[in-house]
């Protein structure tokens, strides 16, 4: 290789680490903020006790240049890594290069031409850039720490070899951490994505009665149109004939779309689907069991579309088995107002009075079932804290819209 292109192979570098305005990041999850708060502060203490612990050979911390200027900024360079892991890693690469140029006393106790705090922070600044930087980076970074190392004691080459074998075992660790938190975070958005169409496959299911109904009794009115009336015009008993074809056809097809949607048993449900008004059987049964249930039901619920009625059944149903399960002992409202525009279910739980059961490890998804329920109807859908109990509150527009 010639040493133009060396040399432009090393200005890449060089522009990639310091000149670079940003690098794209992958910063650990929010709820480590406070652990790393603790653990970079905990490492910049130890940095300024090894230094103090080992201190620049036998001519004390004043001759030729004061160490604690050292540990200063390698300590400084620990802090910063909560911000800019790649600035923290830059202020220890400096050091690597300078320290040994100016008080080159620590390797007469510690064998090495570095401080012991300034070792510590480098490998974990390199630890911490690995967790936050792709591999192109992490080349770079190996590359530009060797240098920095090798600037002073290339005639020692174990030093250099020492110093490459540290920072790049904590660039190789660092990188398969933020490699796993990746797997990880694509693995739980799969998951997440998979249960929200089995949630929707969950509720077709469910809904195929009702719309399998309304396509039956069009068909029949439009087949039935010519005896039920005397005296239609040729075209209107075509145009009813056309009607009749079309909605078998649309339950033929609606058959086969529906084959996909089985259940891993392969059968589909065929019994008749609930209604908003049966959500009162719900509420005895409990009473029944000695949960304390109360009912207001306001409006005529008996007129709420069957899709809207039966969605809000499976609400309330799942609603209901959650405030027993997760509040034992409280006090639950259910609250059911229809009006010709909407239809609103309120399911509310106090604070649990008996201790709740620990958790069988069943993953469960009833708020995600509730919400694409709400969803796929249009409405609004509020789930969450209340006062030391829970309160789901739905919203379902009962024209569709």
């Amino acid at each position: 290789m010639k040493f133009a292109e060396v040399k432009q192979f090393l200005l890449t570098g060089a522009a990639t680490l310091f000149a670079a305005s940003r690098l794209v990041r992958t910063p650990p999850p929010a709820r480590w903020r406070h652990v790393r708060l603790v653990l970079t502060l905990g490492l910049a203490a130890l940095v300024v006790a090894l230094d103090v612990a080992v201190p620049p050979g036998r001519y004390g911390w004043d001759y030729p240049v004061p160490g604690w200027w050292f540990t200063g900024i390698a300590a400084a360079s620990v802090v910063v890594s909560l911000r800019n892991p790649l600035w923290a890693w830059r202020g220890c690469a400096l050091l690597l290069a300078v320290t040994p140029m100016i008080n080159w006393l620590w390797s007469d106790d510690w064998l090495w031409p570095w401080s012991p705090g300034l070792v510590v922070a480098t490998t974990a600044m390199a630890l911490v850039v690995g967790q936050n930087y792709r591999q192109v980076v992490l080349a770079w970074v190996f590359l530009f720490t060797v240098a920095s190392a090798w600037v002073w004691s290339g005639n020692y080459l174990q030093f250099t070899l020492m110093a490459g074998a540290v920072v790049g075992g904590a660039l190789v660790l660092g990188n398969a951490m933020r490699l796993r938190r990746i797997a990880e975070a694509d693995s739980a958005e799969h998951h997440a994505r998979a249960t929200k169409l089995e949630e929707r496959a969950v509720i077709a299911r469910e809904l195929h009665d009702v719309v399998a109904h309304h396509m039956s009794v069009l068909a029949l009115r439009a087949g039935s149109a010519r005896y039920r009336f005397d005296g239609l015009p040729s075209e209107v008993v075509t145009e009813f004939d056309e009607m009749q074809s079309t909605a078998r056809e649309g339950l033929t097809e609606m058959r086969r779309l529906l084959g996909v949607l089985r259940n891993e048993n392969g059968e589909l449900a065929t019994a008749p689907q609930p209604r908003v008004e049966e959500i009162a059987d719900l509420v005895d049964r409990l009473r029944g069991a000695g949960v304390a249930v109360s009912l207001e039901v306001e409006g005529n619920v008996r007129d709420v579309p069957a899709g809207v009625a039966l969605s809000a059944y499976r609400i309330a149903q799942e609603a209901l088995s959650n405030a027993v399960r997760h509040a034992p002992g409280s006090t639950v409202d259910v609250e059911i107002s229809a009006t010709p525009g909407e239809l609103r279910l309120v399911v509310a739980n106090g604070a649990p009075t008996a201790p709740v059961p620990a958790s069988d490890g069943r993953t469960r998804h009833g708020l995600l079932g509730m919400r694409e329920r709400v969803t796929a109807l249009g409405g609004a859908f509020r789930a969450g804290p209340d006062g030391g109990g829970f309160v789901v509150a739905v919203t379902l527009p009962l024209n569709g819209g």
